[in-house]
């Protein structure tokens, strides 16, 4: 019995774990006390991730598996209009200059438990995770199909 791999099913397994990884934060955001002011704003932006958390979900098991493209696009959308702003445009707008060292240093750092250089890999792993369940399927889903020749008389 041969086992044919399914790019959807893959982007899928890829997906879902980095949007149930947001999921705590988003929870622990609506449930925020604090000042009015910063708990208003905080809650805002929790339900809104929450929002967002859940029709991602909905829509990777729903049309994502089945190859559908205009749910490509939605995940795509979510993960680049929503994702990319909170999780990686703070490091790519800082301007660190990366070396192998540094990397290193910042990798042991989050290993340790150092909580800025934790959130911060888990950020880029989670989004790196995003980042190819969104490049895996894009072949398939832009494929050119050739009409199907039928026997008759040419």
């Amino acid at each position: 019995m041969r086992v044919r791999l399914n790019i959807f099913l893959v982007s899928s397994l890829l997906l879902t774990p980095a949007f149930l990884w947001l999921l705590p934060s988003a929870i622990e955001c609506v449930r925020y006390t604090g000042t009015d002011i910063t708990r208003d704003m905080t809650q805002t932006a929790g339900f809104a991730s929450l929002a967002n958390i859940i029709v991602g979900l909905i829509v990777i098991w729903t049309w994502l598996v089945a190859g559908n493209r205009v749910a490509w696009l939605i995940i795509a959308i979510v993960v680049w209009v929503w994702a990319f702003p909170i999780m990686i445009l703070p490091f790519v707008t800082h301007r660190v200059p990366i070396s192998l060292s540094n990397l290193s240093d910042w990798v042991a750092s989050a290993w340790h438990g150092e909580h800025l250089a934790r959130t911060s890999f888990i950020n880029v792993v989670t989004f790196s995770l995003m980042f190819i369940g969104l490049i895996l399927p894009v072949r398939a889903l832009f494929r050119i199909r050739r009409p199907v020749r039928t026997g008759g008389p040419d």
